[in-house]
């Protein structure tokens, strides 16, 4: 066997589980999250030290992270392109 990942189909399989999994996992992440968003006023969260731009920047990071999970799960259309990681990457730092 070379050194580095391993390519064979147990390998590959693996690998293509893991993903489908980590994507799915992540997204109902997100949903949950956006449900707690939500149920915070502005004011809650300004008062744990957020500003008024930090606010609306973070709710729509998730509100567009929650529309690609809705899209993935059927729930909704995507009409147009959209980038649901500009927001998103504010949260990071990428942009």
């Amino acid at each position: 066997m070379a050194v580095g990942w391993a390519s064979d189909k147990l390998a590959v399989d693996s690998q293509a589980g893991q993903l489908v999994f980590d994507v799915r996992e992540s997204l109902r992440k997100v949903g949950e999250f956006k449900l707690w968003l939500d149920g915070q006023a502005d004011a809650d969260l300004t008062a744990r030290g957020y500003s008024a731009g930090d606010v609306t920047v973070l709710r729509a990071a998730i509100f567009d992270l929650d529309k690609l999970r809705q899209i993935a799960l059927g729930q909704a259309q995507q009409v147009g392109n959209n980038n649901f990681f500009f927001n998103a990457g504010k949260l990071t730092g990428v942009r």
